[in-house]
């Protein structure tokens, strides 16, 4: 029943992404977040729905000239900078069969942001793309927060299967940087529906990151909701999802999970954080050898490589920390690409922050900022102890960032008048076109003066 439930939405889906991209757009958001596809036994499961999609919505958006209305973004270029590095680690990797697998996923990963950064390029369609993640990802924080109360907190609360968050640690990084998206809808929400919907998705999504079980998930929640709150200088709305989360952890959650937790205190007789610290110095030799262009994805799992750098009686086994995971597969200058492209991301959505305060009439924006802000905090956090760098939400995040950014850009534009410039995000594509044609105009006709003048000099 599933199967085929799932078959009607997407086949009817199908037609509709001929006339309007865009949705085609949302619902490859909604395949790549939500993997509904992991939630049937039957056909559903065999069939390449992102692909076909993929493929219908290129097609539909080229047939209705959507390009016409692209308007790029510096954010985009710097994604781009890190995917070329990346390209080229992995040419020159020490093991190219073992490094393409990692980079294909990456490389589509890139081109759904690209395509959904082209073609939700509207304050409508980016609110509805922001919809669709809160509620695919709340799907699975409604999910894991009963099954936490229900359970008392004895089971690990894990994502679907053969997803970018399948794990433990994936599953608490998508529920914390989703969280502050659904508070960001429990302002800003159209209805009152929509609002409670937002609150209860909010609360058991804090309550299911507390089910992973994940020590790095569980500081990453507390941080990101303190930050949050001082950006947002509102102590209620932090209330109202702290004193449902320190209720749960307090009466429900079982004493092995305050172990777990406590057991970060203790790190110099924890063999799981040894064993991490083994890997960072391994990924360091590694990077002192290969400075450049390091050694290329799963470096650290090739048998010549173990041999060489991994200290004796140690296993093999995930870095567990997107920072040192760049280092050793990617040289310090990939280390270096991937700071700088985090910085810019924050950076970008701080001055965005700061410019919104010229525009008191858009309060939703100054709130989105937030959400962006805390959002990548969340990333920058549980990177420190997860292989995270090529994690799929960070990549949407940029996508989100960017098309505000332009939303806002524009605003500001109209805001000030309009004044023909050639910086883009000051005037809109029909603008642009009227004011290259006056340039043109302008340049034609000094040229026809100097042909005039030429021809005049050469009668007399």
């Amino acid at each position: 029943m599933r199967d085929i439930l799932l078959a009607f939405f997407l086949l009817t889906a199908f037609p509709v992404i001929v006339y309007r991209y865009q949705v085609g757009a949302l619902v490859i958001s909604f395949i790549s977040f939500m993997y509904p596809q992991n939630n049937t036994y039957g056909f559903a499961l065999t069939i390449p729905w992102l692909d076909a999609y993929f493929v219908c919505t290129i097609i539909g958006y080229f047939l209705k000239q959507g390009y016409k209305e692209y308007q790029h973004h510096s954010l985009m270029t710097v994604m781009f900078v890190l995917y070329f590095w990346v390209c080229l680690t992995t040419i020159f990797s020490l093991n190219i069969d073992a490094s393409y697998d990692p980079w294909l996923k990456f490389t589509k990963i890139v081109a759904i942001a690209y395509l959904v950064y082209a073609m939700l390029n509207t304050r409508t369609r980016l609110n509805a793309f922001l919809k669709v993640m809160v509620i695919s990802f709340g799907f699975y924080g409604i999910k894991g927060g009963l099954f936490t109360i229900l359970t008392g907190g004895t089971s690990h609360v894990i994502g679907p299967p053969n997803s970018f968050f399948g794990d433990n640690n994936g599953m608490a990084l998508v529920l914390v940087m989703s969280l502050p998206f659904m508070v960001y809808f429990i302002t800003h929400a159209e209805s009152l529906y929509q609002r409670y919907f937002s609150l209860f998705c909010a609360i058991t999504t804090a309550i299911a990151v507390l089910g992973t079980q994940s020590r790095t998930g569980f500081g990453a929640l507390v941080i990101t909701l303190l930050y949050f709150t001082w950006l947002q200088k509102k102590m209620l709305k932090a209330i109202l999802v702290l004193i449902p989360i320190a209720c749960v952890a307090y009466f429900f959650m079982p004493a092995s999970w305050t172990d777990r937790m406590s057991s970060t205190s203790e790190y110099e007789t924890d063999s799981s954080f040894q064993g991490r610290v083994d890997m960072w110095k391994t990924s360091l030799r590694i990077a002192n050898d290969y400075p450049v262009l390091g050694g290329g994805y799963n470096v650290i799992y090739l048998p010549e490589v173990i041999m060489k750098y991994m200290p004796d009686g140690v296993e093999a086994r995930a870095i567990h920390s997107a920072y040192f995971q760049m280092i050793a597969e990617h040289g310090y200058v990939g280390f270096l690409v991937f700071c700088a492209f985090l910085y810019y991301l924050f950076n970008t959505a701080r001055r965005m922050a700061r410019q919104c305060r010229e525009l008191p009439d858009i309060v939703w924006f100054s709130d989105l900022t937030i959400a962006i802000r805390s959002s990548i905090a969340a990333y920058m956090i549980i990177g420190f102890t997860t292989n995270i760098a090529f994690f799929d939400l960070i990549y949407f995040i940029v996508v989100v960032t960017a098309i505000a950014d332009n939303i806002l850009q524009r605003t500001r534009g109209l805001s000030k008048g309009t004044r023909f410039t050639t910086r883009s995000y000051y005037i809109d594509q029909p603008k642009r076109m009227l004011f290259l044609c006056r340039v043109f105009q302008d340049t034609s006709d000094a040229f026809l003066r100097l042909a005039r003048i030429l021809m005049l000099w050469r009668f007399l």
